[in-house]
């Protein structure tokens, strides 16, 4: 069993310190202490999704101060969170948009967002690099658990590869406007439904900027079913209790493991080298990173 409560809340923009504060209170209140609770907070909770420039200063490794915190707390209280956070990598001084996921044994893996939107009211890649790491998926109270961030939703590919390594439970943790409301709330659809697993969205929700973001964070059951939904455009947490084991029953109904084949990928593969990546500019990973260091600088 796993208890999930998705902390919708909105961030002080800069303010690590208040944020981590009011996410411990949280801890204090929401733990059982039985192992099984798993909050999870939107993405870039600690730092504010839209604090821009001041990442730069802000931006933390993972062994700093906050997650350090974080860690000692979760042990104190047996509970478990995912929480959107502001990295700096220790070696490069390279920033990620990074969610990490701490438990009673202390870091349980670290997510660096793959897909990074540079569109419309988006600029992540003036301040983080792509995260080029593996899709990491941890066992909670038994169960496996894989972790993503917003835009990578768009993309199947990470749900699929979570599935394959045996998540029962997507978490995608975000920070989406009001005009990508209907996306998110048609993916997390869509990726139960074609992995047949639990998914689990937690949106930030307030106005920066002129700009709105909607909450309605919610979970999905396997079968397709919003099993419970936060509020919209406000504040909210709400909990819930799942049994993720019941995937083997849906999966024996559902065979997608049994039908899933592997050509199908190379097909994808194939075809993006072929027609796509020809025609696409050249841009470095490295590159990126420069300009990234250089901003900070």
């Amino acid at each position: 069993m796993l208890r999930i409560h998705l902390l919708q809340y909105s961030s002080k923009l800069g303010d690590v310190e208040f944020n981590l504060n009011r996410l411990i209170k949280a801890m204090e209140t929401l733990c059982v202490g039985d192992g099984a609770d798993l909050i999870v907070t939107p993405e870039l909770y600690l730092p504010g999704y839209m604090s821009r420039d001041m990442f730069f200063q802000i931006a933390e490794p993972i062994g700093g101060k906050t997650i350090t915190r974080l860690v000692m707390e979760a042990r104190r209280r047996n509970c478990h969170v995912i929480v959107g956070f502001a990295e700096r990598n220790e070696d490069t001084h390279v920033l990620y948009n990074t969610a990490v996921a701490v438990g009673p044994d202390g870091v349980l893996a670290v997510y660096r967002k793959r897909h990074l939107p540079s569109y419309g009211v988006f600029d992540e890649y003036r301040y983080f690099g792509i995260g080029k790491g593996d899709i990491p998926v941890i066992n909670i109270n038994d169960h496996k658990v894989g972790i993503a961030i917003c835009y990578d939703a768009f993309y199947p590919e990470v749900s699929r590869v979570m599935m394959l390594k045996g998540a029962e439970v997507h978490v995608y943790i975000s920070a989406a406007p009001d005009m990508s409301r209907i996306h998110f709330e048609t993916f997390m659809v869509a990726r139960a439904l074609e992995n047949v697993a639990y998914t689990v969205y937690v949106n930030t929700v307030g106005q920066y900027d002129g700009l709105g973001f909607f909450g309605g964070s919610h979970v999905v059951n396997p079968l397709g079913n919003v099993l419970i939904k936060a509020k919209y455009y406000e504040e909210d947490v709400k909990t819930i209790e799942i049994d993720p084991s019941d995937i083997v029953n849906y999966r024996s109904h559902r065979p997608i493991l049994k039908d899933l084949d592997p050509s199908d990928v190379d097909l994808v593969v194939r075809a993006f080298n072929e027609y796509i990546n020809p025609k696409l500019p050249e841009i470095k990973v490295k590159e990126r990173e420069v300009t990234a260091i250089s901003s900070y600088k």
